[in-house]
């Protein structure tokens, strides 16, 4: 009798534990099912700074380009474009973006204000991580006081820069090779010749440049140097490298 009364308070547990697990699992408490998981950024950003170290040389405005291989802003050795002759004898940036507005080839583009001798600019660019693989940079800026000199970079890759890395370049002058050296008033319209009563031109459609391509610049000469036709001064020299560029890539 004993024995059977312990395996019938034995069957009545179980039953009651299997009682209770049922109504758990049907209770309508089970765990929600996990958030879906958020899309993750489409574009890769850049904060490209470009700083002047020189202490006689005004840049233009920046215009800086995201650009495949088939786009190149400018080659030694090779003529320059009428885009870039207007940058390197006026530091006017309207004719490439309008170039750059009908090309295919460019990504995206952003513009900053001109740096003063010793100061930087910076700019945002939003690059398409899709395309960042074959992704390149260019720009150029006007050396204010010469007459058609300029620095700047052209073609370089951005694939290769870590989110939060960073990739630093230093800058030589260039000639684009579309105006004769003479540094005269007349020809120079950086704030070296204001005041001085000439023309002070900017661009002129003449070349008249011995080398004919972009190759580079031999720096100013100057009246100090014994240039007789120059406006210029020492204070307008420079040495290389005369800007630094910076590319940080922030997304």
């Amino acid at each position: 009798m004993h024995a059977f009364l312990t395996n019938r308070f034995r069957l009545s547990s179980l039953v009651l534990a299997l009682s209770l697990l049922a109504s758990a699992c049907g209770s309508g408490h089970a765990d929600p099912d996990p958030a879906p998981a958020q899309p993750g950024p489409t574009t890769a950003v850049f904060e490209v700074t470009l700083v002047n170290l020189t202490a006689g040389q005004p840049f233009s405005p920046l215009l800086v380009i995201a650009h495949t291989d088939a786009f190149s802003l400018f080659k030694e050795g090779e003529a320059a474009s009428v885009a870039l002759e207007n940058i390197a004898e006026a530091g006017n940036t309207a004719p490439l973006a309008a170039l750059i507005g009908d090309a295919k080839s460019v990504i995206a583009s952003a513009t900053g204000p001109a740096a003063g001798p010793g100061k930087a600019t910076t700019v945002s660019l939003a690059v398409p991580l899709a395309a960042i693989v074959t992704t390149r940079l260019s720009f150029a800026v006007m050396l204010g006081n010469t007459n058609d000199g300029f620095t700047g970079l052209s073609g370089e890759s951005l694939a290769s820069i870590p989110v939060a890395g960073s990739r630093s370049v230093d800058l030589i002058g260039y000639d684009a090779g579309t105006e004769g050296n003479t540094e005269s008033a007349d020809t120079v319209p950086g704030p070296a010749t204001a005041g001085s009563g000439a023309r002070r031109e900017a661009f002129s459609a003449l070349r008249d440049d011995t080398v004919g391509t972009v190759h580079v610049h031999p720096g100013i000469a100057s009246k100090d140097d014994g240039l007789p036709t120059s406006a210029l001064t020492v204070a307008q020299r420079w040495d290389n490298p005369l800007a630094r560029l910076t590319i940080r890539r922030t997304q």
